[in-house]
């Protein structure tokens, strides 16, 4: 939609809510341009069944990004018992974390909590949201009989997939024995992507699995929902940034994910090199001068790494044994999750992500050391989807700084 049409549907939406002739009007344009309106509510607190609990109560451990010489920051709240939820007749994409019965658009306490901040919408779901309502697209629907939810906003992403939805893939492994034939409802690209789809059997325990199409629109007889115990917003509002509050990680279950990956394959120290990883990223999104960093950390015994020209357990192995990591913020930094306790990492990143906890959680949950070098855009930015494709230089001395201050740190140790 362009911004045009998503400005006339906002201004729209306002006029819905008056009860004359021009918000039947305007209601009638809305639906006209193919848009329906929602009343938005919290899925959580829906009067339906609910299963006994899966996991017991837990913590939540999320660790703010920690710049050169600052000291740890921890934000530590208690987490409920999961108690999955049963839904009947629910619509969702997969690549969504919206989803439709009747007129209600039902969204976890991770949005709905913070509605005023986080992005509901993505590249396959337009949401035009005003106040407590939003304008969702009207679509065709395809039916599926029965599933357990492992999709939602992000979930064809490999951070949000590995942190997010495969720890609910986990605890579907806990449901009562009368759930054992319902598959799990996973993206795509679970089943397409290499690494995805090791990761997934990794840890469904056999559990059947049936594929969705991001650009389509299911409607699920009967949906068991986990609420997501690993979370953090996809895309934030303009004018706002990511903050802690803003994420939730259940400490636990983190750990029982990594140990459950690390021991599915096998992965053990070992003396092979290199000890010192580069985390090169291919021409694109969010270029910086890479090839002058790199010549910069050869010099400091760093050998350049692209990790998607591995296997996921190719992958894991390296980030396993190695003792240091450096590079920008972005999908590879995922695998921080299969660090040994006592390496480090530095991370350089827009100085707008300074409250972005994403990979700063994953390295908390393996026990490893990560800093973050800020920096500022080359142009400006007033969102996270500029974010996402802004370009910046990072100075070759800022970087050198960083990096010697680390190395002479870890030699005094």
């Amino acid at each position: 939609m362009t911004d045009i049409r998503r400005s006339i549907t906002k201004r729209l939406m306002e006029r819905t809510q008056e009860t004359t002739i021009v918000g039947r009007f305007a209601k009638n344009a809305i639906n006209a341009v193919g848009y329906a309106i929602f009343d938005i509510k919290n899925l959580d607190l829906q009067a339906v069944q609910r299963l006994p609990a899966v996991y017991p109560e837990s913590k939540s451990e999320v660790a703010r990004p920690m710049p050169l010489g600052g000291s740890k920051e921890l934000h530590v709240t208690d987490l409920p018992p999961v108690e999955p939820l049963v839904f009947n007749n629910l619509q969702a994409q997969s690549g969504s974390s919206v989803f439709r019965h009747h007129r209600s658009a039902f969204v976890g306490s991770e949005i709905y909590e913070h509605l005023d901040r986080v992005r509901m919408d993505n590249e396959y779901e337009t949401c035009i949201v005003q106040g407590d309502r939003v304008a969702l697209k009207c679509l065709g629907v395809t039916k599926i009989d029965k599933g357990i939810c492992a999709f939602g906003q992000g979930s064809s992403n490999w951070y949000h997939w590995i942190a997010e939805y495969l720890p609910t893939v986990l605890l579907s492994q806990h449901l009562p024995s009368a759930y054992a034939g319902y598959p799990l409802l996973v993206p795509e690209a679970a089943l397409t992507v290499p690494s995805f789809k090791d990761t997934l059997d990794l840890c469904r325990g056999g559990r059947d699995v049936v594929p969705m199409k991001e650009a389509q629109l299911y409607e699920i007889a009967e949906l068991l929902y986990l609420p997501p115990q690993v979370s953090g917003p996809f895309n934030v509002r303009a004018g706002y940034w990511p903050e802690p509050k803003d994420y939730t990680q259940n400490i636990d279950l983190m750990h029982e994910l990594r140990n459950l990956i690390l021991n599915a394959l096998g992965v053990q120290r070992t003396g092979d090199e290199p000890k010192k990883v580069f985390l090169a990223r291919p021409p694109g999104t969010r270029s910086y001068n890479q090839d002058e960093i790199i010549t910069a950390a050869k010099q400091r015994g760093f050998e350049p790494v692209r990790l998607e020209k591995l296997s996921f357990k190719e992958q894991v192995q390296l980030m396993h044994n190695a003792d240091f990591v450096v590079g920008p913020t972005g999908a590879a930094f995922t695998n921080t999750l299969f660090m040994h306790a006592h390496s480090k990492s530095l991370i350089w990143a827009l100085q707008e992500y300074s409250g972005s906890c994403f990979f700063s959680n994953l390295a908390h949950v393996c026990g490893s050391e990560m800093t973050y070098c800020f920096l500022n855009s080359g142009t400006p930015i007033s969102d996270s989807f500029e974010a996402f494709r802004a370009s910046y230089h990072l100075p070759v001395d800022t970087f050198c700084h960083h990096i010697d201050t680390l190395l002479d740190k870890e030699r005094e140790e």
